[in-house]
């Protein structure tokens, strides 16, 4: 404590600092103290309980969330030794943010009383409510009305973890060359606002996708999947592939940028990856058979993803023809993750000879959409676009193509034609609405860091005029150099901001060199 202080008295940056981060966590703690919520309205209060559904649902949420563990080793396993600490310490504290931001602001946007587009009540809530209290809050009478017999707690934690998931896959797009800070408060972003205004649009009480297009994704091949995959493929074509991926240098500029010679990017152990993918595979059973309406369906579920993950994990091999060499490990850890995100959206509906099928086009769909992104240079280290956003896709267009009427989840007979443009529209919304938003989001959270490192960088300047050199501070120092932040044309303001915000979003070149993430460094 004394060396502490001590530090602080020599540097009046983090006396600074420490001070604003003080009076920030007083002030939080006074608000929740004074802050009483108006009663606006009684709560929905549940007459019977249905104890074993709910026990159900529990239990596969917790499934669930066993998933990050899964999605951790999967990650740290196929990126490069240097760079397992930062990839383990997003894997875990995406799932921390998400759960505040899940609570805050998305559960109420995805579920509360509101329209067909967004909710409008719910946000914050309970923060004073007793312990025990499974009741409906007020601001969710629509939600009650839908989940009669359920826990309101319960059926909130099932959902979250769904959310961290979609925050999660981001992860992976995006490893071993993004600051940490940037993908904390884009996960903050997705989860708060852009997944839950999806969400509601198909899984809401009233969400228009649903209710007007007949829109089916049972258990979120779009909603979870697409919409991740999407937010990661944004993200990994902002930063620009990781140095010397093909050759590129970050330095360089147009065609020049992949002239340098090739790297070898080696994974850091595949045992980790087999067992987190084994992992996920378990935790899938709880993700779609958490889904279902009456416990007689799990079986037929958890039947339906174990099919189809063990089919794109064959088929894999059996196209092993698609692919210039051998079919690699990773390729099949990604086949089989493939087949579980294609019957995500269906694993209720189809036989399990339609199962089978749509997890063999997901390992074709791996396949293709892994090219695609090797040809355009989209560095992807983990493949999570080719799984999550290929296969999501393929697997909400398979609903169109497969599905009959099948009471309770589908009641009014299929027009086959109708059904797949409404899959087809439904798809197309969600991924128009989920680019416009994460585009904002990490160019805006990249300008920010500039604008806040920018005024570190000046701080640090002027309090270390009698301190000796420093390489990497006068690195930093080099990259963020004051300019004029005003354009002369329009065209120009475009061009100059996005490229601040990608500078700013990515690592320095010392930092990803070593493995650190500007905060996480490795061990």
């Amino acid at each position: 404590m004394i060396k502490y202080l001590g530090l602080l008295y020599l540097n009046p940056l983090n006396l600074q600092r420490s001070c604003w981060y003080i009076c920030l966590c007083l002030a939080g703690l006074v608000w929740a103290l004074c802050h009483h919520p108006v009663a606006r309205a009684q709560t929905y209060n549940q007459t019977t309980f249905d104890y074993l559904s709910i026990i159900w649902l529990l239990v596969a949420g917790t499934l669930v969330f066993f998933m990050n563990a899964g999605f951790a080793m999967l990650e740290a396993g196929l990126c490069q030794r240097r760079n397992a600490v930062n990839v383990l310490a997003k894997n875990l504290i995406v799932f921390c943010v998400s759960i505040l931001a899940f609570w805050w602001f998305g559960f109420g946007i995805m579920f509360g009383d509101g329209n067909s587009f967004w909710g409008q009540e719910g946000f914050f809530f309970q923060i004073f409510n007793p312990p025990f209290n499974n009741d409906f809050p007020a601001g969710f009478e629509d939600l009650a009305n839908l989940y009669a017999g359920q826990s309101f707690v319960g059926i909130f934690f099932f959902q979250l973890v769904f959310a961290g998931t979609a925050a999660t896959i981001v992860s992976g797009a995006v490893a071993e060359r993004i600051k940490f800070w940037a993908f904390f408060w884009f996960s903050f972003c997705l989860v708060g606002i852009a997944y839950p205004i999806t969400g509601r649009w198909v899984w809401g009480p009233d969400g228009w996708l649903a209710s007007q297009l007949n829109f089916l994704d049972f258990a979120g091949s779009t909603v979870v999947h697409s919409v991740g995959g999407t937010a990661g493929l944004l993200g990994t074509m902002l930063l620009g592939p990781r140095r010397g991926w093909q050759g590129y240098n970050p330095n360089q500029i147009g065609k020049e940028q992949f002239t340098a010679k090739p790297q070898e990017f080696i994974a850091y152990n595949l045992t980790f990856s087999t067992l987190g993918c084994l992992i996920l595979w378990l935790g899938w059973l709880g993700f779609n058979g958490g889904s279902v309406q009456a416990l007689a369906h799990i079986p037929h579920v958890i039947t339906t993803t174990m099919i189809a993950a063990a089919s794109g994990g064959v088929f894999v091999l059996l196209l092993r023809g698609l692919r210039r060499n051998k079919p690699a490990l990773p390729l099949v850890l990604n086949g089989i993750l493939g087949g579980l995100v294609g019957i995500t959206a269906s694993s209720a509906y189809v036989t399990l000879g339609i199962a089978m099928f749509i997890g063999a086009v997901s390992g074709l769909c791996v396949i293709l959409v892994e090219a695609f992104l090797e040809f355009y240079r989209i560095d992807d280290p983990v493949g999570a676009v080719p799984v999550h956003l290929g296969c999501g896709i393929w697997g909400t267009l398979a609903v169109g193509f497969f599905v009959n009427q099948l009471p309770p989840y589908i009641e009014q007979k299929v027009n086959r034609v109708e059904q797949i443009l409404g899959q087809l529209v439904g798809l197309l919304s969600v991924q128009a609405l989920t680019i416009i938003l994460c585009l904002l989001f990490w160019l805006l959270i990249g300008l920010i860091l500039y604008l806040v490192e920018l005024c570190n960088e000046q701080l640090k300047t002027s309090s270390a005029v009698n301190q000796p050199p420093n390489n990497l501070a006068q690195s930093n120092r080099n990259r963020y150099k004051s300019e004029s932040l005003i354009p002369e044309s329009p065209l120009e303001w475009c061009v100059k901001y996005v490229k601040i915000a990608r500078e700013a979003l990515r690592v320095s070149r010392e930092e990803e060199i070593s493995g650190s993430d500007g905060t996480f460094s490795p061990s």
